[in-house]
């Protein structure tokens, strides 16, 4: 008898459902559930967070970009490089030991390759002025090939490298200048001012002492020379160089005020008054000459 009851209530209940449903069937069909509140917050956050994916898909290309493809480049790059500069170091070195041997080749020969490295050169400087290195690299080292010894070659090969900022190239081949003509003043000259630029001051003193036993008669290596004494704190032989650029010009008022300063500093009361009278017969109107009256007055003995 239970189930009988039972089971007419079901029928009943489900008769009831489907009459609600059936008169309120339209407006289930046009419910657009997209429209709800929270399913419109939902679709925010989807789409913020496909957003939020591009954008980190983005920076991890241009992360792997910077710390993966541009050191590849970068490093291909520096091996072209090292492997250019190791050629030219190799031709170098295989024109160096081809400098001594004899060239043997009939005067039309001989001609016609003069005249091609006369060529070569106006050209090869041509190229160096309009900063094409690697053009005038190439064509310096195409003499050096037929004329081993040809030192303007040589002295224009090594500054391309120097403007190339390839200084260990540029060294070594003012050094080979010098095996050449160990008096070469523009080697020399070069070579103490590379150093310079290092800061190896001593290593530079010694180029440009090296200048002057080639060219005793230029001051301005010598006040070259004392201005890196000076600035070593090698007072005694700054003394000496300046004088010796005073011997060549002993009317210039620079060389005469460096002498005095010195000879202030060295307490020689004696020079700085001699380089004082001459100054001031010279320049009476120096500013210095009043500064340096006082200095020397209190120079003690």
């Amino acid at each position: 008898m239970l189930l009988i009851i039972s089971i007419i209530l079901a029928v009943i209940s489900l008769i009831v459902m489907g009459l609600i449903i059936s008169k309120h069937y339209h407006q289930i069909l046009l419910l657009n559930v997209d429209s709800l509140p929270f399913m419109r917050e939902e679709q925010k956050k989807d789409e913020l967070i496909r957003k939020k994916a591009a954008q980190k898909s983005s920076a991890v290309h241009a992360q792997v970009h910077s710390t993966v493809v541009a050191p590849i480049v970068m490093y291909a790059r520096s091996i072209q490089k090292t492997f250019r500069q190791f050629v030219g170091k190799i031709e170098r070195r295989a024109m160096m030991n081809d400098s001594k041997k004899k060239i043997s080749e009939s005067p039309e020969e001989e001609t016609r390759r003069e005249l091609a490295i006369r060529e070569l050169m106006i050209e090869a400087k041509h190229d160096a002025t309009q900063e094409d290195y690697d053009t005038a690299e190439k064509k310096y080292l195409a003499i050096l090939r037929q004329d081993p010894k040809h030192i303007d070659a040589y002295h224009g090969l090594a500054d391309v490298y120097q403007k190339q900022g390839q200084l260990i190239e540029a060294k070594e081949t003012y050094q080979f200048i010098l095996q050449l003509n160990q008096s070469d003043d523009q080697a020399l000259v070069k070579l103490a001012q590379m150093y310079e630029d290092e800061g190896r001051l001593e290593k530079a003193v010694e180029y440009y002492e090296q200048a002057v036993l080639g060219n005793p008669h230029n001051p301005i290596r010598f006040v070259k020379l004392y201005d890196l004494l000076f600035e070593l704190k090698h007072y005694e032989v700054a003394l000496e160089a300046i004088q010796q650029a005073l011997e060549i010009e002993p009317q210039n008022p620079k060389y005469l005020d460096n002498f005095i300063e010195v000879a202030i500093l060295l307490k020689r009361k004696d020079l700085a008054d001699k380089g004082y009278r001459e100054l001031r017969m010279i320049n009476p109107e120096n500013q210095k000459l009043q500064l340096f009256r006082q200095r020397i007055d209190e120079i003690q003995g």
